[in-house]
């Protein structure tokens, strides 16, 4: 007999440095590309990584979309007061959309490669608060977008740091959530209830 492979010994294998390593090339397509190249291919990235986590797609997607919504949001709201210039002409509002595009592959990693950055809440906030700035920096020496001189260092430091702390409350009630079902019984199903109260009939018949 061909012994199979554990069930999840895929995930294992892609929640670990060949997610991390997939990440970083379509994170540096979105770097350094152009056009629509640069959201394809962390559309391609956040494919692969939904068919490898197919079994808990549902908890992926609530992370990749919170993780859209509240790095969207930052953006918009530094692009607006003046704080950040992104470069780009494929965008929605204020934000590009290879930048959104970051967004939502930097949410793909939070439950697997990239777990341990944001394990703890005020571990999160300084991550971001210092992270965010030095992240836009490496950004404006590639070209990708400027920094508003005075405030512009500071209000992104605030705002990383706003959303990494949102998004580490998010990971911890998506972790909850899979330990609720994970202890939770299983459901008799309908059928089997229903065979099991008519043995039950047919044995008290029997007996009377």
């Amino acid at each position: 007999m061909v012994a199979m492979p554990p069930k999840h010994l895929s995930l294992f294998r892609w929640g670990a440095a060949p997610q991390w390593l997939s990440h970083q090339v379509a994170w540096w397509i979105c770097i350094l590309g152009t056009g629509w190249i640069r959201p394809g291919a962390m559309v391609a990235f956040i494919g692969a990584h939904l068919w490898f986590t197919r079994p808990m797609w549902r908890r992926e997607l609530r992370v990749i979309g919170w993780s859209v919504a509240l790095g969207f949001t930052a953006d918009s709201g530094l692009a607006w007061s003046g704080a950040v210039a992104f470069d780009g002409g494929l965008r929605v509002g204020l934000v590009p959309l290879w930048m959104i595009s970051l967004w939502a592959g930097f949410g793909a990693t939070l439950l697997h490669s990239q777990r341990r950055m944001l394990k703890g809440r005020w571990l999160a906030v300084a991550i971001g608060a210092f992270g965010g700035p030095l992240g836009y920096l490496g950004g404006e020496r590639l070209g990708c977008l400027t920094v508003g001189d005075g405030f512009g260092l500071v209000a992104i430091g605030l705002a990383w740091a706003l959303v990494f702390g949102g998004l580490e409350a998010i990971l911890e009630s998506v972790e909850r959530d899979k330990q609720r079902e994970e202890v939770s019984p299983s459901p008799v199903p309908i059928d089997q209830h229903q065979s099991a109260n008519a043995s039950k009939t047919r044995c008290s018949i029997n007996i009377g």
